[in-house]
């Protein structure tokens, strides 16, 4: 392993150590109070490639369960982050700098799934009914909820149980034509559903090619059915992660083809290095910009933060 790498892998290992950086215990309970900051140490650039950076926002809580964002929605008027630890965020979105009082709760009800882990890497959502679907990494598990975030149905899907605890479905986006499209961490194969995974149906799997070393953490679709995919890749510094957003049209893929990954913008040249891991479309505009949000996970460490960054695409 060359000396920058290892040094990465050295400060992700850290990362990941809880027991180290743990903020102070505090009772769990349904509101949190959020600090609101806007980030100042910014790249000079706006814009890459037809990418433009909007806000950049850090939340922060004392807190024990804050932190550790894995996956994002967007509900409009709200974003709703899920974390590894298997906590649902719903929070206004940020207009200025302050406080925010968020909706925080625990997602106990996974069914017979209940008394696995509940690191929640991915989210995806049906904007007709407000249904929306979890993925769950170190079980292997998909859950369906209502719009109130009732339980209705969970599975384990054959394909997943082949991928390891640690590298399971990372990526999840419903497409709007109904099916759904997955990516497990290694980002070397995906599956298609041609319905909701959570029920009884057969996948087909593809080969997936990703550029430059990144691998997948999150995907949102479009509405011409194609999908943004938010990659990440350890790279040298603090925090030790280089970031990327990719396009890819998985309509005609098939059984066996490979869909290659269209890298669009290296994001560590508009926005500051971190482990990003949530994306969600927020709409497009009349002109063609669609709108972004992207959500960091801090990895509960000391060098890490929570940031929500909001940003345009025109597709050039």
């Amino acid at each position: 392993m060359k000396r920058g790498k290892l040094a990465a892998a050295v400060l992700v290992t850290l990362a990941l150590s809880p027991g180290t950086f743990l903020r102070t215990p505090i009772p769990d309970g349904p509101t949190a109070d959020l600090g609101v900051t806007r980030v100042t140490d910014l790249p000079e650039p706006t814009s890459r490639n037809g990418f433009t950076r909007r806000d950049v926002w850090e939340i922060s809580s004392s807190r024990v369960d804050f932190g550790g964002y894995s996956a994002l929605l967007d509900l409009n008027a709200n974003l709703r982050l899920f974390s590894d630890r298997g906590k649902r965020l719903t929070l206004p979105v940020p207009s200025s700098p302050g406080t925010l009082v968020a909706d925080s709760a625990t997602v106990w009800n996974r069914g017979a799934f209940s008394s696995t882990p509940p690191d929640i890497e991915a989210a995806t959502r049906d904007p007709a009914t407000g249904d929306y679907w979890l993925a769950f990494e170190a079980a292997n598990v998909v859950i369906r909820y209502t719009a109130g975030s009732e339980f209705v149905a969970a599975r384990r899907p054959p394909d997943w149980k082949e991928w390891p605890s640690n590298s399971g479905a990372e990526a999840m986006a419903r497409l709007p034509d109904g099916r759904f499209l997955v990516f497990p961490e290694s980002g070397r194969e995906g599956l298609i559903y041609p319905g909701d995974p959570a029920g009884k149906v057969e996948s087909l799997r593809f080969a997936v090619g990703t550029p430059r070393e990144y691998n997948p953490t999150d995907m949102a679709a479009l509405p011409d059915g194609r999908v943004l995919v938010l990659l990440r890749k350890l790279a040298w510094g603090v925090p030790p992660f280089a970031s990327a957003i990719a396009i890819a049209d998985p309509g005609a893929v098939g059984s066996g083809d490979t869909l290659d990954l269209e890298l669009l913008v290296e994001l560590d040249t508009i926005l500051p290095s971190e482990n990003y891991e949530g994306l969600a479309v927020d709409g497009v505009d009349a002109d063609g910009t669609v709108r972004l949000w992207l959500v960091s996970d801090d990895n509960l460490s000391a060098f890490q933060r929570t940031l929500l960054v909001r940003l345009d695409w025109r597709e050039e």
